[in-house]
């Protein structure tokens, strides 16, 4: 609009400007005429209306200044102190004398009547000018806005990063090409780093497989000859916690993403977990409590509820002070509860992030919230839930 705004005033500019020198030339060509007849008969008196001629020393003060210093064929065009407005000329007659011969060319202006009315045409052209750039930039912004949607949604359609690229080199705007480009190469970039990761996570799961199976025989043999039950217990604690994470990594560097069609009860698994952590609760003067239905199955490997549960349960009896932890859960959620030990917010077994890794890959979350006194850590697998976790007894 404002370029279109700026062209319109320089177009009628120039046109106004053209106009005044398309006049300036007829009046001078009219001048010169008529000069060009006084100065071959100077004494000729009949000249046509609005034109008069002087000898330049009996000329009119204000014509006569024009002039002054000025060599024959001199032009001048000027207001006169009456407000007339002439065009004036020197010339040499024929009988060696300099004359001045004046053109009144007030009545014969036409560009400056004309401008009082044309400024109305003009202000029209330019708002028509006006509406039709405002309506060819709409339709221009829409063409793009369009053109923009479907890029979009066709990068959004689109399986890999080879798509992608192909949808780049088709492109007819250069900039939409240039930023799927890069978008496929970043994905690219995404997909080899998630690989490397998933590749690593694999060699970790196979690495901790080795020991484990050592440390079950030599547990076996262990079982048999020892009489340190407290030692044997805390071993078989870790040799369970280091089975889990075994499992829960190999299940983490699968390429497969669950389905939903494996399930596992939670009942179970709780009571395995605190069956297992019990002893260690009860040495750091804590309860384990579990509040949960017997028929309550969730869509998840069994591996990775373990390794989920075993780190929020862990970290409640490492991290937390003497008193109950409660395992709470229902359709669409788990909760664990335990006062907070004044040690900060801590750290899982296998790390927050593993934990919240394993749970983004099953579409669940988790979150750990502290107060004063209270921790609370909430996994929810019900994406409908919209109640917020409290800490709170």
């Amino acid at each position: 609009m404002a370029y279109t705004l700026a062209l319109c005033a320089l177009f009628l500019g120039a046109t106004v400007l053209l106009l005044y020198i398309l006049e300036d030339s007829f009046l001078d060509r009219r001048l010169r005429s008529v000069a060009s007849t006084v100065a071959a008969r100077p004494t000729e008196r009949r000249l046509p209306p609005a034109f008069a001629a002087w000898p330049i020393e009996q000329a009119p003060g204000d014509l006569r200044a024009r002039f002054e210093g000025r060599g024959d064929g001199a032009l001048a065009e000027f207001r006169r102190s009456n407000g007339r407005y002439v065009h004036a000329m020197r010339i040499r007659g024929a009988d060696g004398r300099a004359y001045v011969v004046a053109f009144d060319a007030t009545d014969e202006l036409t560009v400056n009547p004309g401008l009082g009315r044309g400024i109305g045409y003009a202000t029209a052209l330019t708002g028509l000018l006006l509406l039709c750039a405002a309506l060819l930039a709409r339709a221009f912004m829409q063409r793009i806005e369009r053109a923009a949607r479907d890029v979009v949604a066709d990068a959004l359609r689109s399986p890999d990063p080879e798509a992608l690229r192909r949808l780049a080199a088709s492109q007819r705007i250069r900039e939409f090409g240039t930023l799927i480009a890069m978008q496929a190469d970043a994905w690219q970039a995404q997909r080899t780093a998630v690989e490397s990761e998933r590749e690593m996570l694999a060699y970790l799961g196979h690495e901790l497989r080795t020991p484990l199976q050592s440390a079950r025989t030599s547990l076996a043999l262990l079982r048999e000859r020892s009489d340190d039950a407290a030692a044997l217990g805390r071993l078989e604690r870790a040799v369970s916690r280091l089975a889990r994470a075994s499992a829960a990594v190999l299940w983490l560097a699968a390429r497969d993403t669950p389905d939903g069609a494996e399930r596992t009860r939670l009942a179970p698994c709780v009571a395995a977990l605190l069956q297992e952590l019990g002893p260690l609760a009860e040495a750091r003067g804590q309860r384990l409590r579990a509040r949960v239905p017997p028929s309550l199955a969730v869509s998840a490997p069994a591996e990775a509820v373990e390794a989920i549960l075993a780190n929020l349960l862990a970290n409640a009896i490492r991290h937390g002070a003497a008193g109950p932890i409660t395992v709470a859960a229902n359709d669409r959620e788990l909760r664990v509860r335990n006062r907070s030990g004044g040690h900060g917010a801590g750290g899982f077994g296998m790390g927050l992030r593993l934990v919240e890794r394993i749970a983004t890959r099953l579409r669940w979350s988790v979150d750990v919230r502290h107060a004063a006194d209270r921790t609370l850590a909430t996994v929810r697998w019900c994406p409908t839930s919209s109640a917020d976790a409290e800490v709170h007894d």
